[in-house]
């Protein structure tokens, strides 16, 4: 009985520290969506801003739950720098020490990737499909674009950006667990290219190749920007063995 206990109290133990983490990142979820609340119309304002145009609501609370959806959008936002230091610091058990001494590193450089997917795609690529899209409409077929396919059309846009920016984060981080070799990650890029442009065709709206080429290039830039700094890191801890 006593050994099943044993067993029994580090899981549990994980349990309530993953519970209290959770709950952290909640916390800071529902602070970043109060602030919001206190700035919603110039967040909707900016986001509204490459459309050009009016948004409308179909039903009598269409405007209350876009400001909702606007504010919990701009929460995660807010609490996904704490969400990626509680999910680090609960994998650290299991991670390298010369990982756990570079955690907030690792985070901030999660950061500025997202920081830059999300710029990237709201400056340079949802302005060109936008434009794209609106040019199949004419004096007889004009737009009229609900707030809440607008809201949904954006959010996938800018958070489909900053996700697939990640790549260089998920690369480094692997390979400071376990280390990557570099020729076989030069051998898989055909791969990449092909899943790239997949998943470019599958967040991006458009059909047109420019487009999806704005949305897959990047990525596989940095993906060969990862491996260039995988090479790097591994010839000097070569060097330092």
């Amino acid at each position: 009985m006593t050994n099943r206990k044993a067993e029994r109290q580090p899981l549990i133990a994980h349990l309530h520290e993953l519970r209290r983490r959770l709950l952290w990142s909640s916390f800071f979820c529902l602070v970043g969506a109060a602030v919001a609340y206190v700035f919603h119309p110039s967040i909707l304002a900016f986001l509204v801003k490459p459309l050009d145009k009016p948004l409308f609501y179909t039903s009598p609370a269409g405007a209350f739950d876009l400001v909702i959806r606007i504010c919990l959008f701009a929460g995660f936002l807010f609490a996904l720098p704490a969400f990626l230091y509680h999910l680090l610091k609960f994998l650290e058990p299991i991670l390298p020490v010369t990982l756990q001494q570079r955690i907030v590193w690792f985070l901030l450089g999660s950061c500025a990737l997202m920081l830059i997917g999300t710029s990237f795609a709201y400056f340079v690529s949802l302005p060109a499909a936008l434009y794209f899209l609106g040019e199949f409409g004419s004096a007889q077929v004009q737009s009229l674009i609900s707030t809440d396919a607008y809201f949904s059309f954006v959010t996938r846009y800018l958070l489909g950006f900053g996700v697939l920016f990640q790549l260089p984060f998920i690369l480094l981080l692997v390979n400071a667990i376990s280390p990557l070799s570099p020729r076989r990650l030069m051998r898989y890029q055909r791969f990449v290219i092909v899943l790239s442009f997949v998943l470019a065709a599958i967040i991006t709206p458009t059909p047109d190749p420019l487009n999806q080429a704005i949305m897959a290039v990047p990525v596989i830039l940095l993906y060969q920007v990862s491996v260039l700094g995988i090479w790097l890191i591994n010839r000097r801890r070569e060097q330092k063995a």
